[in-house]
């Protein structure tokens, strides 16, 4: 209770408490959280309202696309301030796909709607109203099913809500449908509109009173003047902020409108500005169609083309900016004179297949595999398996592909799909002939009618395999120079090779990255996508008329995926045969085949266009689900489920079953190729195709001939200038192997040094001479295995295809290595030498120089003959350890020569370090003399009783340097035979 001594300041300060401490019984303020998406006709002044209803200042701008601004206001002192959020949709009714971005399930309760419609525009307001309501209405619709599953009370609360302008006794309860969330309608530019015949403006009104009514929505007309602003401000701040919304009305069609929902009804709206014969002959279903046609008849909609937008904003006239114009067509003109940047999805061909169409048929085919020769041979050893077990177990042969058909020829694209293990790199391997450790039980493979062999694959097929074999080190154009010198026939001039080369980037969109390099896991380089498009121009190159490819997407992501398939179904339509295999490709990837295979553990379960695959096994009662992928869907429907023996019966059940309806269905076609009807035929669309690309502009391209590749000699000379090409890019292992060898150098030398005049001790010179020989050969045995199984697949590959033969291979290997391999001797060998304070004489330096160097590369060729005698690098390591101590043990300094017994003796004979070891302790002992002491007397001793302590005099000097280079030979000879008779696979290939 107030005091009788409490001033009119002090009762205004309490009855301002007490309000702010009533509200929410105690509670914090709720924050008050609203959107708004304005939308309506281009140019109809929607920015405008927006800022003065938010008291901005400035100037308004053309809106884009879909653009956001908020404001906030105080309800009263002391509390937080309420937050609203409106979205402006800009141009007209063209986007209407982004209505969509603002309005979702969480904000669908506290969102409205305000439609602003250009009053000078009669002839597009139903129009406009219409399209922009429709897509509004299905799209709220749509989140508040959603919102039912989630929370059915929020959902029903909302649907109620706009019911509640309207009393139940409303007359007009049941002949409106009101919008499913608040909206405005608000009548823009006014002061035109007044302008307009009295007739015009009644019934423009009354259609729009009777659309707002209809819809529960108010409504209001509005110009620049800040009298009719303010009017419409009131109306979209209540929805805004939650201010009170006006009770004033106004119906007079000669004024502005002012109609808050709710407070209008049909009685006082009348019946549409018609005759009643014009209204008896109009048919209409409900009572807004009916005024939409009163309506039209009197403003007669614009056509489609009138009022269709600028797909392409930079185009519309009302955001012209000279420079940026003038920039722009700028670059659409460069666009348009170099077409070799655009988009994945043209169909410009650059590089097509000259030669005569290829047919690849299959005929029965019956696959058959011995798993346990498949098992590396090293791996039986660590089962404890005997040599004469591998292969005879029945139980390791099976079946992995049964009766196979098919048929493509050039202009085709075949996909081969399914689950893992269901036979699809097998049907790849088969038909290219790579089928090792497997057999054909039955069938046949034809090409362009004849049978396959290896000869005439080598001849017509590329084949690029799923893992991705360059050399990290040269550029994408390098890369396909060196394999264009080696590939192409022998009377290709250097510029047709360059030309060649320049058109096989250009074909598979490569320009951008022709002059970075490969790369690796080690060193950053091209993506992945780009190295997938680098081996298929390897295999491009050539101009093959068939190209195979194993599982070319994987490791991809889908958007890099789709654009490589993009450019394989260009280089089909380029007259090629196109097949390969992936696992589940997504949906857009699918349309661009042109037939699948979907295969299950070996057998066919459909075969044919992809376009009618869906309908084939809808026939079958298997329909693949509205939007759902039928690759996923088909290939799910398709495997084997191996979670439990029921499941596994299940599907195994149904696989077979789909099989067999399939042979059914196409044993009676030659092709092998299911068809909606019998009519059809796939090589319809071959003939299209082909018609279509030989329709672009294409370059022509001899055909290759194998017989006419280049010779041994230009082989050798291109492959060493790979090979130094590629092992002085990588600077940084040429670095850490230098700073290897100069520090060994540095510790031993230092470890030894400062005796000045004085000689080292027999003992200790003997210690350094053999350190020097057995120390550096290890690590360079280690390093050179591992950089020879690097490279270990890629020339298993390369040989496989015929690139080049072992002798050019061998020589240019050996010769590429030899400046790394000197520069490495003379950083070890010469620091170590001088500071050990060895014999200074250059001839004995020399000498010593050289056993080093013999001694070195004896290592590296026994490392190269082990990386390459072996498959695995964990095997060849070890064994290159294993020879490399026997040789070390057996050196003559561990344990004297003549104390060796019979196997370690005979081992001497043929280890480089003995021999070097002897050389090099002739060259230091033989031409000296040590003087020894002992007590008062002083003995000479000459160097040669030392060599022979410890029988390194058996024979002369030059022996030593003679054996040493035999070992080198024999090493070189064993290293030739391996690469020559050995398949160089890598650990994957196994």
């Amino acid at each position: 209770m107030p005091k009788a001594s409490d001033t009119l300041w002090d009762l205004a300060i309490a009855e301002v408490e007490k309000r702010e401490n009533a509200d929410n019984d105690g509670k914090p303020a709720e924050v008050w959280e609203k959107s708004l998406l304005f939308m309506g006709n281009k140019n109809g002044g929607k920015t405008t309202i927006i800022l003065r209803c938010l008291e901005r200042e400035e100037t308004p701008k053309p809106t884009l696309a879909l653009e956001y601004t908020f404001g906030r206001r105080t309800r009263r002192h002391n509390t937080p301030k309420d937050i609203a959020h409106f979205w402006e949709l800009g141009g007209g009714t063209s986007l209407l796909e982004l209505i969509r971005v603002p309005i979702t399930s969480h904000n669908i309760g506290s969102f409205a709607v305000v439609l602003v419609l250009d009053l000078s525009k009669p002839h597009e307001l139903w129009t406009t109203a219409e399209k922009l309501l429709q897509v509004t209405r299905n799209h709220v619709n749509k989140v508040l099913t959603k919102l039912e599953k989630t929370n059915p009370e929020v959902a029903t609360e909302i649907k109620q809500r706009m019911w509640n302008n309207l009393q139940r006794d409303h007359p007009d309860y049941e002949l409106i449908d009101p919008f499913p969330i608040p909206m405005v309608i608000v009548g823009s530019k006014y002061d035109i509109f007044h302008e307009f015949e009295s007739e015009m403006r009644k019934i423009i009104s009354k259609t729009l009173r009777f659309v707002s009514h209809y819809y529960g929505a108010s409504l209001v007309f509005t110009s620049k003047s800040e009298a009719l602003l303010l009017k419409a401000r009131v109306l979209i701040n209540h929805l805004a902020f939650g201010y009170d919304k006006s009770k004033s009305l106004s119906v007079d069609h000669n004024k502005p409108l002012f109609i808050p929902a709710g407070l209008d009804s049909l009685s006082q709206i009348g019946p549409p500005p018609a005759s009643e014969s014009d209204i008896g002959k109009m048919r209409a279903n409900t009572p807004l169609e009916l005024w939409k046609k009163v309506f039209e008849k009197t403003f007669p909609p614009k056509s489609i083309c009138d009022l269709q937008d600028t797909k392409d904003p930079a185009q519309d006239l009302q955001y012209a900016e000279y420079e940026v114009d003038v920039m722009r067509a700028q670059k659409n003109q460069t666009k348009a004179e170099d077409s070799i940047f655009c988009s994945e999805d043209d169909n410009s061909l650059y590089f097509t297949y000259s030669g005569k169409a290829n047919v690849l048929e299959v005929k029965e085919l019956n696959y058959q595999v011995n798993i346990a020769s498949q098992t590396p041979w090293y791996e039986s050893l660590t089962q404890m398996k005997m040599p004469w077990t591998w292969k005879s177990d029945p139980r390791s042969h099976v079946s992995i592909i049964q009766n196979l058909n098919l048929k493509v020829q050039s202009g085709q694209m075949l996909a081969i799909i399914g689950s893992t293990a269901g036979g699809k790199t097998s049907v790849l391997d088969v038909i290219t002939c790579r089928d090792h450790g497997g057999k054909i039980k039955s069938g046949e493979i034809m090409i362009n009618n004849k049978p396959s062999t290896p000869q005439l694959v080598k001849k017509c097929i590329a084949h690029v395999r799923q893992d991705d074999r360059l050399l990290p080190h040269l550029t994408v154009r390098e890369t396909l120079l060196f394999v264009a010198k080696l590939r192409l026939p022998k009377f290709f001039s250097d510029s047709q090779r360059k030309k060649r080369v320049e058109d096989v980037i250009a074909e598979l969109r490569l320009r951008q990255c022709a002059n970075t390099r490969v790369g690796n896991e080690y060193l950053r380089g091209i993506s992945g996508g780009e190295r997938r498009r680098v081996s298929i121009g390897v295999q491009l190159l050539w101009n093959p008329g068939i190209l195979i490819l194993d599982e070319p997407t994987s490791g991809l992501d889908s958007f890099t995926a789709h654009n490589l398939v993009i450019t394989l179904s260009r280089l089909a339509k380029g007259n090629r045969l196109v097949l390969l295999s992936l696992h589940q490709p997504r949906s857009d990837i699918f349309q661009l085949f042109d037939l699948v295979l979907l295969m299950t553990s070996g057998v066919t379960v459909y075969s044919g266009t992809a376009r009618d695959m869906v309908q084939y096994f809808t026939e079958l009662g298997y329909p693949c689900p509205r939007y759902s992928n039928p690759a996923d869907f088909y290939v799910d429907l398709t495997s084997i489920d191996k979670q439990t023996a029921e499941k596994e019966m299940e599907s195994r059940k149904r696989a077979d079953t789909l099989a067999n309806l399939f042979l059914e269905k196409v044993k009676d076609f030659d092709d092998f190729l299911w068809k909606v009807t019998e009519g059809d035929n796939v090589a319809t669309t071959f003939r299209k195709q082909r018609s279509h690309s030989n329709s672009e502009e294409a370059i022509d391209m001899p055909h290759h001939s194998s017989d006419q590749l280049p010779g041994v000699l230009k082989q050798f000379t291109v492959l060493l200038s790979r090979q130094v090409s590629n092992d002085f890019r990588d600077l940084s292992t040429l670095l850490i192997h230098g700073f290897e060898a100069l520090l060994m150098s540095l510790l031993i030398g230092f470890l030894y040094y400062g005796h000045g005049k004085n000689r080292l001790s027999i003992r200790d010179t003997t210690a350094l001479l053999y350190m020097i020989g057995a120390l550096i050969p290890f690590t360079v045995i280690l390093d050179v295995i591992a950089k020879c199984h690097s490279e270990r697949a890629m020339l298993y590959h390369d040989l496989e295809d015929g690139m080049y033969s072992v002798s050019p291979y061998f020589f240019a290997k050996i010769l590429g290595e030899l400046p790394e391999h000197c520069a490495f001797v003379i950083i070890y060998g010469v620091p170590i030498y001088w500071l050990a304070n060895l014999i200074p004489e250059p001839e004995h330096f020399l000498l010593n120089l050289l056993a080093v160097w013999l001694a070195v590369y004896s290592a590296r060729t026994m490392a190269l003959w082990v990386a390459a005698l072996l498959p695995t690098l964990q095997l060849s390591a070890f064994f290159g350890n294993v020879l490399f101590t026997s040789f070390y043990l057996s050196g003559g300094f561990v344990i004297s020569l003549e104390n060796l017994w019979t196997v370690p003796f005979w081992f001497s004979k043929i280890s480089f370090l003995r021999w070097n070891f002897q050389s090099m302790m002739q060259i230091q002992f033989n031409d000296l003399t040590y003087e020894m002491t002992v007590g008062n007397m002083t003995f000479k001793i000459p160097g040669k009783l030392v060599t022979r302590a410890l029988d390194l005099d058996s024979h002369p000097l030059y022996v030593s340097y003679l054996v040493l280079i035999g070992i080198v030979c024999s090493f070189l000879l064993l290293y030739y035979l391996s690469l020559r008779f050995i398949k160089q696979k890598s650990t994957q290939d196994w």
